[in-house]
Parts: C-alpha cells; sequence; structure tokens
C-alpha cells in the first residue's frame, strides 16, 4: 500500500510538473510585444530633429516619383513624375508628368494663400483658381466621378508644409507644447519573428497647441510631430490639424538618405502625404542627385499662365462644373 501510494504521488507530481512546464513555454504571439531597444530624447533633441525641415529655404528637385493612391484615379494616371520646387515662405511647384514619355498631366503652383492648377489630359482639361484654405468638396460633389480623382482633388500647398515645415514657436506664449508616448502596433519586422506576431512601436509625440483668446474655450491642437524611438531617434511623422479640430494633412517620412552628394546632411527619400477628408495620398520617391536645397531660385519658376486656353474655372465664384 505505502509503495503504491509513493507511485502515485511520484506520477502526480511528474505530470504536474509537465503541465506547469508547458504554461510557462506557451506564448501567444498574437499578443503585442514592446519593440526594443529604446532610444531617449529630451524636448529640445526632437525639436533639433526638426530643424532641417523649418530651417529649409528652398527646395529644387528634378526627378521625384509620384504615386496616387486613390480609388479613382485611371490607372494610367496613378504613377507620374514630378518637378518640384519650394520656396520659403509659401512657394510651390509641381510638375506632374506621365513617365518615360514626360506628356505633362498637371501643373500646380501656390502662393500667398492661393493656387492655381493646370490639368491636361482629355478627359477634363481645366485651368482652376482658388484660395488653399477654402472648402470646394460642394464644387468636386458636382463633378461626380472625376471630382474623387487625385488629379482633381490634390492641391499644391497640400504639400508644402509637408516638406517646408513651418517654425515650432516655443517662444510665442500663444502656444503650448506637450511631450508624451504613444505606441502604434504594427507586424514584427524582424526576420526570426513568427508568423502573425505583433509588436508595439515607441514613438515621442511632440503636440502644438494654440491658445485661445477666449477663456471659456479650448485650446486648439494645430500640429503633431512623431519620433521613432526604436533604436535612434528619428523624426517619422507630422499631422497638421483644421480649424474643426480633424487631420488635414498626415505626412509620413521615412528611408533617409543622402540624396546630394554635395549635401552634408540627411533627406526622407519617400515621403508620404495623406489628405484624408479629400480622399487622397500622393506617395513622393526623390531620386539621388537630382536634387538640391537652399540655392537661389528665380521668381518666375513659380509663375503660371494658361498658355494652352484650358478652360477657366475660379473656384471661388458660383461656376457650373
Amino acid at each position: 500500500m505505502i509503495r503504491a501510494s509513493f507511485v502515485i504521488t511520484v506520477l502526480a507530481l511528474t505530470i504536474l510538473s509537465s503541465s506547469c512546464s508547458s504554461l510557462v513555454k506557451v506564448r501567444d504571439s498574437s499578443i503585442p510585444r514592446l519593440l526594443t531597444p529604446l532610444a531617449e530624447a529630451k524636448f529640445e533633441d526632437l525639436i533639433e530633429q526638426l530643424k532641417p525641415f523649418t530651417d529649409l529655404q528652398s527646395l529644387r528637385s528634378w526627378s521625384v516619383y509620384i504615386r496616387f493612391i486613390d480609388a479613382e484615379s485611371a490607372e494610367r494616371y496613378r504613377e507620374a513624375e514630378a518637378i518640384l520646387v519650394l520656396q520659403r515662405p509659401d512657394k510651390i511647384r509641381m510638375v506632374i508628368q506621365a513617365p518615360v514619355v514626360k506628356t505633362k498631366l498637371a501643373e500646380m503652383v501656390s502662393e500667398s494663400n492661393h493656387f492655381k492648377v493646370a490639368i491636361y489630359p482629355a478627359d477634363y482639361r481645366r485651368f482652376l483658381r482658388g484660395t488653399n484654405d477654402a472648402d470646394y468638396g460642394k464644387w468636386r460633389e458636382k463633378l461626380g466621378e472625376r471630382g474623387k480623382s487625385a488629379l482633381i482633388s490634390a492641391r499644391p500647398f497640400h504639400f508644402t508644409e509637408a516638406l517646408m515645415i513651418r517654425s515650432v514657436n516655443i517662444n510665442d506664449s500663444h502656444f503650448v507644447y506637450g511631450l508624451e508616448e504613444a505606441f502604434i502596433e504594427e507586424t514584427d519586422p524582424r526576420q526570426d519573428a513568427k508568423r502573425g506576431a505583433r509588436v508595439l512601436r515607441s514613438f515621442y509625440v511632440i503636440s502644438e497647441l494654440e491658445m485661445s483668446s477666449n477663456e471659456q474655450a479650448p485650446a486648439r491642437v494645430c500640429r503633431r510631430f512623431w519620433f521613432d524611438r526604436t533604436g535612434t531617434i528619428q523624426f517619422s511623422r507630422q499631422q497638421i490639424f483644421d480649424d474643426r479640430g480633424r487631420i488635414a494633412t498626415d505626412v509620413h517620412y521615412s528611408d533617409y538618405k543622402k540624396l546630394n552628394s554635395n549635401s552634408q546632411g540627411i533627406w526622407p527619400g519617400v515621403i508620404l502625404v495623406s489628405r484624408p477628408h479629400d480622399n487622397y495620398s500622393a506617395r513622393l520617391t526623390f531620386s539621388e542627385d537630382r536634387f538640391e536645397l537652399n540655392q537661389d531660385l528665380k521668381s518666375d519658376v513659380f509663375v503660371l499662365e494658361n498658355d494652352e486656353n484650358l478652360p477657366e474655372t475660379d473656384l471661388d465664384k458660383p461656376t457650373t462644373p
């Protein structure tokens, strides 16, 4: 009896030990784990990372691969090449052309809160004039399906602040800044990751808030700057909010590299500009050695006239599509 009890006890302990061991070893790869190592930085260090964008005086690129991401653009217009020129404070010119054959699809300029857009394809030839901060959603609705195309929705100023960021107003009492950590869940990017494994990527986020002159009114969130903390600190995202608190522009920066052999700094080789309420995004991929920063530009670079006698539409006046 004693021997039998001893054997039963040993078996029970063996089974229990095996069960506990199995419980310890089992991991649910679908539960996101924090991606490490994490870099540390102070507020001043993060602001320093913005300086290549806030100190930028001019930019010129002769070959930018642009891909429009929207549901309505014809496939032949979705991928294009662009010539891009910017000059502070707010001048921009973009020439969008078909790859290889270089046929112009559109030209855009913007300055002092006004823009001009020339659209050349035969299915909607038009020369548009308008105001940057105006809402032309109802006009696009009148165009029907054509109004949902990125070629119709895209405006030059959508790209201005993505590339030439406004200075941070640290010493202005009308603005306050907050610093926090934020996580974004994503697929585990590591080579040895298990199938379906998820991770949390950590970011420092600086929020810019403009104080209201009315003491009873809340402060307005203007911009958010995101800095990836994985391994090293890198500026990776800018969100720009409108007066209603909606995200007007969401910009992602990646693939930092030295785009000009004469330049000392690096620049994001890929910039994704998203306009959620205009229903389109545009991915800009810059070509090496066809890229210049802070060079003198002639003023006529930003002049766009209706030389091809396109039908004109002033979007600030009541018109038919």
